[in-house]
This record gives C-alpha cells, sequence and structure tokens, in this order.
C-alpha cells in the first residue's frame, strides 16, 4: 500500500496486542470510547462540557480536564479509573474524535473547540422503520 508516495507495509499478525492501549486496564474503555456504536454519545457529552467550560472559564479545556468529566458519566467508571487518568487513552481518543470532525486542536495547550461535524453529533437518528406485522 503506498501513502503519499511511501510504502505502508501491513502485517497480518499487527495487531491490537502491540498498541499502546491494548493493555488490559486501557483496552476496554479506548474501545467505550471510539467504538462506531458508542463514540457519538461519548464525543457529544464532550462537546457540550468544551461549550459549557469555555463559557464559565474564558478558555477552552485541556484533554485531562474534559476526561473527568466524562468519567462522571461511565457506569463502571471505578473498574475504568487507571484508564480514565492515563494518558494515552485521552489523546488517542481525541485524536479518533478529531479524525471524525467532532472536535478540534493543535499542539498548544487550551486549543480545543467543537469540530466541524460536532453539530451532527445533537441531531436525533431517524428512528427505525417499523416492520409490517405478518398475519
Amino acid at each position: 500500500m503506498t501513502v503519499e508516495g511511501k510504502e505502508c507495509v501491513v502485517s497480518a499478525d499487527s495487531g491490537r496486542e502491540d498498541k499502546p492501549w491494548s493493555a488490559p486496564h486501557l483496552a476496554p474503555l479506548f474501545i467505550e470510547l471510539t467504538a462506531d456504536e458508542t463514540a457519538p454519545v461519548w464525543a457529544r457529552r464532550a462537546v457540550t462540557f468544551l461549550h459549557r467550560y469555555a463559557r464559565e472559564h474564558g478558555q477552552s479545556p485541556t484533554f485531562r480536564e474534559v476526561f473527568p468529566e466524562l468519567a462522571s458519566h461511565d457506569l463502571s467508571a471505578a473498574e475504568h479509573q487507571a484508564a480514565w487518568t492515563s494518558s494515552s487513552p485521552r489523546y488517542l481518543t481525541m485524536v479518533h474524535w478529531q479524525r471524525c470532525g467532532w472536535i478540534r486542536f493543535r499542539r498548544e495547550p487550551r486549543t480545543l473547540r467543537s469540530g466541524p461535524a460536532a453539530g451532527e453529533l445533537f441531531i436525533p437518528s431517524p428512528a427505525p422503520k417499523a416492520r409490517p406485522r405478518q398475519s
């Protein structure tokens, strides 16, 4: 595979085991925060917090300030305590959400903002169509 003129080798055995978030105490939370089904819920909570924090403090929060707020919504927070306080899942989750367009940030501190696609997080998804009844 080639990316921007560089050869990229994707190995069949390059699984999650070698990734920083694959540690048994980090993986469940990271997966919860980035999975297709659950990531929008968590990102919506984060964007809501970003806006509230900016109104109240006149500046954006840091990643470290966002995650305790998110942890307060986690029913399994005690089980995920080490992951909520670890910088790896925090940063990698924010990168994932930035790629989705839900948030944006630069390298400088306190540049965290809602992204161009953040509005879609607040649009209710259409109700599933009812199946016709069979007699």
